[in-house]
């Protein structure tokens, strides 16, 4: 299920999805400059994600998919382990 709301003339949207088993929620918004960040969140985690550097405005994604394909990456990864994200990041 997807929610949308406005938030001064920005609009937030967000995203259940799966991976390794584990629920991952993408929280996606479109700022001002009509880039979009986001950021997941994954439940019984004390992981707290910092999106695209911090969530930089000006460091945004151009559409909402590159966002949404980032931001499950970076799940992904961290629920791969401290261990494969290196060698990930590596090859």
């Amino acid at each position: 299920m997807s929610a949308r709301r406005n938030l001064d003339t920005e609009s937030i949207m967000t995203e259940t999805c799966y991976a390794k088993g584990q629920k991952v929620i993408l929280v996606t918004n479109q700022i001002k400059n009509g880039k979009w960040l986001c950021k997941f969140s994954i439940p019984g985690s004390s992981h707290l994600d910092g999106g695209v550097t911090g969530q930089d405005s000006s460091k945004g994604y151009n559409t909402e998919w590159e966002a949404r394909t980032n931001a499950f990456q970076r799940a992904k990864l961290m629920l791969e382990g401290p261990q494969d994200v290196t060698q990930d990041r590596l090859s």
